[in-house]
C-alpha cells in the first residue's frame, strides 16, 4: 500500500489550517511535525518487532492520522489543551468521516484505524479491546508517547518553553504531589487532574514507561537518552531517586526480554 499520497493528505489538511500568523502557525507547524515523528516512530517499532501484513499497514496510517483532530481542535478553540476544549481523539474520528480519504481502502479498514484513533489518548486501555484494533491502538499509543517525550523533554528544558505545550504548569523547584508520585511507583498511569506543578506532569510522562506494549518503544526511548533527560529534569531527593532505579531496572529487564 503507498504511503506517500496520505502522508501529503495529511500535510496538505494540517497546513490549510496555517494562518499566515508565525505564532499561531508554529504551533500547528510543532504538530505537523510531531505527526510525521510519530508515523516515523510507528514505522521503526513494527519493523523491529517483525509486524507486517494488513494489521500492520492499518497501524501506520493510524499513527499518521492519529492527531488529526488537533488542528481543527487549535482552530476552534486556540489551545491543544483537552480538559479545556475537546477530546482530540475522538475530534479526529469525526474528522476522518467527514474527509474524502486518498486511496481505496474498505469502509471496514478505514472504521479499524478510527477506533484506533479514538483510543489512541485515553488514559487506560481496555483490555477487552479486540483484534486487530487492539494492536494497531497498542502501535499508535507506543510511537505517540515516545515522541512526547522528546517533545516535553525539549520545552521543559527551555526557560522559554510555551506553555500552550507543557499545559501552563508553573514549574516549582523541588515540588511535587504525592498522589502523583505514588500512582507511578505502583506502576499506574496518572491523572491529569492531579496535576499540580510542571513537576507533577514530568512525573505522569515518565509513569508512561510501565504503559508501553512494545520492547522496541523501551529501546527507543532509550537509546534517545530520554529517561535520563526527563529524570534530570526533577528533584534529587530519595524519592526520586527511587523511581529512577525502578524505572531503570524495568526498562533493563524489558529491553533484554524476547518481544
Amino acid at each position: 500500500m503507498p504511503l506517500s499520497p496520505h502522508v501529503d493528505f495529511l500535510i496538505k489538511f494540517a497546513r490549510n489550517h496555517f494562518t499566515g500568523d508565525p505564532s499561531y502557525d508554529g504551533m500547528l507547524q510543532l504538530k505537523l511535525e510531531h505527526t510525521l515523528c510519530v508515523f516515523d516512530n510507528a514505522i521503526k517499532i513494527l519493523e523491529s518487532e517483525s509486524l507486517s501484513g494488513t494489521t500492520a499497514e492499518l497501524a501506520t496510517l493510524a499513527a499518521l492520522y492519529h492527531d488529526i483532530g488537533r488542528f481543527p481542535q487549535f482552530a476552534k478553540y486556540g489551545t491543544f489543551n483537552d480538559r479545556e476544549s475537546v477530546n482530540h481523539g475522538r475530534l479526529g474520528v469525526l474528522t476522518l468521516r467527514k474527509l474524502d480519504m486518498p486511496g481505496d481502502l474498505p469502509d471496514t479498514d478505514w472504521r479499524l484505524i478510527r477506533l484506533a484513533i479514538g483510543q489512541h489518548n485515553v488514559r487506560d486501555l481496555r483490555p477487552t479491546l479486540p483484534e486487530p484494533v487492539a494492536t494497531i491502538t497498542k502501535l499508535v499509543r507506543d510511537a505517540d508517547k515516545v515522541d512526547i517525550f522528546r517533545i516535553m523533554s525539549e520545552h521543559f528544558s527551555n526557560d522559554a518553553s510555551d506553555p500552550a505545550i507543557t499545559h501552563g504548569f508553573k514549574d516549582i523547584p523541588d515540588q511535587y504531589s504525592d498522589t502523583i508520585y505514588q500512582s507511578v511507583m505502583a506502576k499506574k498511569n496518572g491523572d491529569y487532574g492531579d496535576i499540580q506543578c510542571a513537576n507533577d506532569f514530568k512525573l505522569l510522562i515518565i509513569g508512561w514507561v510501565f504503559d508501553l506494549n512494545f520492547r522496541t518503544s523501551i529501546i527507543l526511548l532509550e537509546e534517545r537518552g530520554l529517561i535520563k533527560r526527563f529524570f534530570s529534569l526533577l528533584p534529587k531527593d530519595d524519592k526520586i531517586q527511587s523511581l529512577e532505579k525502578k524505572v531503570n531496572k524495568f526498562i533493563r529487564y524489558n529491553k533484554n526480554s524476547p518481544s
